[in-house]
């Protein structure tokens, strides 16, 4: 009897087993890790899933076509600045030329000042007919009248009693390439803008008078104001090249004239 019951109370073979309450503990842990593990493969589900409704476009849809979208806007951009106003009513960017000049003649009277490398400082008065092909470029002949006197002759004069150089009158001929390279805008008030052309202008011509020896040689730069369509204000300076002879002496002489005026324009 004691040899039965000490074989029905023996363990079985190997290992014995754990108790149950290390079981249940095990049991929760396991089942944590499961949970975690669950929700970790959820989110990551949830993530790969608004990735590719990220990636992938809707059906149906057709992206903008880049270039077209670029050159509506260029389009609309210059058309802004050529035209138009701004919200509080003040004009903006580069308006196109209010004034045109081209297959156009142009009369101007023009004087000011003379300034004679050989002679005395001087005035000039005259005018100026021009026409213009193109809107750039234009030719013109100008023609003026040049009170003339010697600043050297009343030293001369008063040694030896005798006038050697008698004042009188020049007349020029001068015939002129103009050339319009800048286009400017010029702000007087806040609803006045004008618009002008800075110019150059070369040529040859005649100068008539005892004095000259030659041909007369210009050159010179100007500026034009368009104050109307047939009225415009100018100003230019030009150096006349001139070979002379005073009082037995041959030399080449630069005078310098600064001319103001207006101009008429002919359809």
């Amino acid at each position: 009897m004691t040899s039965g019951s000490s074989v029905l109370a023996g363990p079985a073979a190997g290992k014995p087993p754990d108790s149950p309450f290390d079981e249940r503990a095990g049991g929760g842990e396991t089942a944590g890790d499961e949970n975690e593990e669950q929700g970790k493969k959820s989110s990551g589900d949830a993530t790969k899933t608004d990735e590719s409704a990220t990636s992938e476009p809707e059906e149906g849809g057709e992206e903008p076509s880049t270039g077209e979208e670029e050159e509506a806007e260029g389009g609309l951009h210059a058309l802004a600045c050529l035209e138009g106003e701004t919200a509080d009513g003040k004009r903006k960017g580069v308006q196109r030329r209010d004034f045109l000049k081209k297959h156009r003649f142009e009369i101007a009277a023009v004087g000011g000042y003379y300034a004679s490398d050989a002679l005395s400082s001087t005035y000039s008065y005259g005018g100026a007919v021009a026409y213009y092909p193109s809107e750039d470029f234009g030719l013109e002949v100008l023609v003026t009248r040049t009170p003339i006197k010697f600043r050297l002759e009343e030293p001369f004069s008063a040694f030896d009693q005798e006038r050697h150089f008698q004042p009188s009158a020049a007349y020029q001929g001068i015939a002129s390439l103009l050339w319009s390279p800048i286009h400017a805008k010029f702000k007087f008030t806040e609803a006045t803008i004008i618009h002008g052309d800075v110019f150059a202008m070369a040529g040859a011509g005649r100068t008539f008078h005892e004095s000259v020896l030659g041909l007369t040689w210009e050159a010179g730069l100007g500026l034009k104001l368009y104050f109307s369509r047939f009225v415009t204000f100018r100003l230019e300076v030009r150096d006349f090249l001139i070979p002379q002879e005073i009082l037995g002496r041959g030399r080449s002489t630069n005078n310098l004239a600064v001319l103001g005026g207006f101009s008429l324009w002919l359809l």
